[in-house]
């Protein structure tokens, strides 16, 4: 593992914090696929439709993944042909789509449900409880700070009308 020596503090954390993000993917996505046939995000897709009550819209799910609408809709694609989701037209309002948990998807989400403990076990284990109270501090920050940069760089890539 090579580190970041670099003199600027801020930057060498930044470095530091998109190598964390990758490591720590890139072992959920190892552990999720060899212990449920699932990527990390098919996981997390799963958990939230089983927090809230088993159904949500693709909007909803990007919204929450923080992904593109259109990325949401080819993952559920590979969820539904899985088996782990279905897809029903809302009955309010035709135009929108439901998708929904199906029995398969529970159960593949229980058997990945340790691996997720697994995976934060490790990636916390000599986290005391008061520095992930400062470490989930810290990352609402830089999370609230790159949704406005996003913005940002949305707002400068629309045409302005004058």
């Amino acid at each position: 593992m090579i580190d970041v020596d670099h003199h600027d503090v801020i930057l060498r954390t930044f470095i530091l914090f998109v190598q964390t993000a990758h490591t720590v993917l890139k072992y959920a996505d190892a552990l999720f696929y060899q212990e449920a046939g699932l990527s990390a995000i098919k996981f997390i897709v799963l958990r939230i439709l089983a927090t809230n009550g088993d159904t949500m819209t693709p909007s909803e799910i990007a919204e929450w993944t923080f992904r593109e609408r259109h990325n949401i809709t080819t993952l559920v694609r590979r969820l539904e042909r899985d088996g782990l989701v279905r897809t029903e037209r809302s009955n309010r309002d035709k135009r929108f789509v439901n998708i929904i948990l199906t029995a398969k998807g529970r159960k593949v989400l229980k058997q990945a449900t340790p691996a997720a403990r697994e995976i934060v076990n490790q990636a916390m284990l000599s986290v005391s409880e008061d520095d992930g109270l400062l470490l989930e501090k810290s990352l609402r920050v830089l999370r609230q700070n790159t949704h406005h940069g996003l913005e940002h760089v949305a707002e400068r890539s629309q045409p302005h009308l004058d």
